[in-house]
């Protein structure tokens, strides 16, 4: 487990060595479990482990009661998360252990160890909030994948952690290239889900029987092309997590079948009668407006009050500008080790042009602009103006379709053969090399815009 910093220390505390042994044996995969025999040893241990995270505490021991050891416990790391787990729940009033001692869960030996799971994973995410979440660095991003020091990034953060305790359903929000799908794995990756698998599905711009097949799966011969059994994404990710991301361009049919699987945990494969049953928790995102679609009729209501459940709002780049220093950098050294490329940097002005533009497409808009501008550049540096020029020129591309822009980019087109040109004293073979263009299409181009060398 990868959440917050993990492996946590966990100190287990038990004069029974077999249950004892248990315990680490239990904890070992996700945690680094700290044992010890008796209060008074956990005391020490306690002593010499400052960043312990959570203690699951016996209460009925020979030297000293687990209730004075967790007492001694805080006053070395205050606020420590405590668990009692006890075998003897007669001989102790849990009402006065919850009044005075404040233990983070009370729980009896023998109940479900899925519970003490998840208490133990609960009090360690808790506690890392309460320690980290105002410092993060590097393992954050190892953690959520998210980039920034903003306090919009923090809280997305926090959300994120907190989603990791339930299986409650999660719903992202955002523009374009904003992250969805990174928050969505974070959420799976942290949560007590993540040794099973992550179903991704894009809703967007597929006819409704190719996503029916993909979600639910198909029997052979049930439709044209379908050569042989396959399942579903449901099927696939059982036990785990599917995120269906654009799960506003789901069609009505799908949204019913879907809705049946949230109510019943039931589907259907195209082409058979049987009914199956599956466990997912379900993650989803959008970047359209839910409830104005249910309003107009394009989304069933009962559906949206089903997703909806949590919801994670990712703000654009372009409210968040104080990211994008950290983005810029973050993408800068992902391109110079891809390419294995002679490192490149931004000079301050072209990072100043970057922080200034609106980014329609946000972080994954910047993400290929910064690898193109580092993979298109002449230089190791690249400068304000080449940043500026390369900006121009998607804004246009991206919006060819209005009247007039295809002769804006040409003519644009022609001023820069011109201008890189006068830079390689009318030199060609120079200017395609800046220009990173072979010297018979430049030549070509020469021609076409009509540019004369002045030989």
């Amino acid at each position: 487990m990868t959440s917050l910093n993990l492996p946590s220390k966990v100190l287990l505390v038990d004069d029974d060595p077999e249950v004892l042994e248990a315990l680490k044996d239990l904890f070992s995969e996700d945690y680094f479990p700290l044992t010890a025999s008796s209060g008074p040893n956990s005391i020490e241990v306690a002593r010499e482990n400052s960043d312990i995270t959570t203690v699951v505490m016996d209460i009925k021991m020979a030297q000293m009661d687990g209730i004075t050891a967790a007492r001694e416990i805080r006053k070395l790391i205050p606020d420590i998360p405590i668990i009692f787990h006890t075998g003897y729940p007669g001989d102790y009033n849990e009402d006065d252990i919850e009044n005075n001692e404040q233990p983070f869960d009370y729980i009896q030996k023998g109940e479900s160890l899925s519970r003490l799971m998840r208490s133990v994973h609960n009090a360690v995410v808790s506690q890392k909030l309460r320690t980290n979440h105002h410092t993060p660095g590097a393992s954050d991003y190892e953690t959520y994948g998210l980039v920034g020091t903003s306090r919009a990034i923090q809280e997305i953060r926090m959300m994120i952690a907190q989603a990791t305790l339930t299986n409650q359903k999660i719903m992202v929000l955002g523009e374009t290239g904003t992250g969805k799908e990174i928050v969505a794995k974070a959420i799976h990756r942290n949560s007590l889900r993540r040794n099973e698998r992550l179903g991704i599905l894009n809703c967007n711009h597929k006819s409704p029987d190719l996503i029916e097949s993909e979600l639910f799966g198909h029997t052979k011969g049930s439709f044209t092309g379908a050569w042989e059994d396959r399942i579903g994404l449901f099927e696939y990710s059982h036990k785990g997590s599917v995120f269906l991301d654009e799960i506003g361009d789901l069609d009505p049919t799908t949204q019913a079948k879907l809705l049946r699987v949230i109510e019943n945990g039931e589907y259907q494969r195209i082409g058979s009668p049987e009914l199956r049953q599956v466990d997912v928790r379900i993650i989803c995102a959008t970047h359209r407006n839910l409830e104005d679609m249910v309003e107009n009729g394009d989304f069933r209501e009962d559906l949206y009050y089903r997703l909806k459940g949590a919801a994670i709002r990712i703000p654009p780049l372009r409210d968040r500008r104080e990211d994008i220093p950290a983005l810029v950098k973050h993408f800068v050294n992902m391109t110079n080790e891809t390419y294995q490329s002679p490192p490149r940097i931004l000079e301050e002005s072209a990072l100043d042009a970057l922080i200034n533009y609106d980014w329609p497409g946000n972080v994954r808009q910047l993400e290929d602009t910064v690898e193109s501008l580092l993979l298109l550049s002449s230089s190791d540096v690249v400068f304000a103006d080449e940043v500026e020029d390369y900006l121009q020129i998607r804004t246009i591309e991206d919006s060819l379709d209005e009247p007039g822009l295809r002769t804006q980019l040409l003519e644009f087109e022609r001023m820069t053969i011109i201008k890189t040109l006068a830079k390689a004293d009318n030199n060609i073979s120079e200017a395609s090399r800046i220009l990173r263009m072979d010297r018979a299409s430049l030549s070509k181009k020469i021609k076409a815009h009509g540019i004369n060398l002045g030989n």
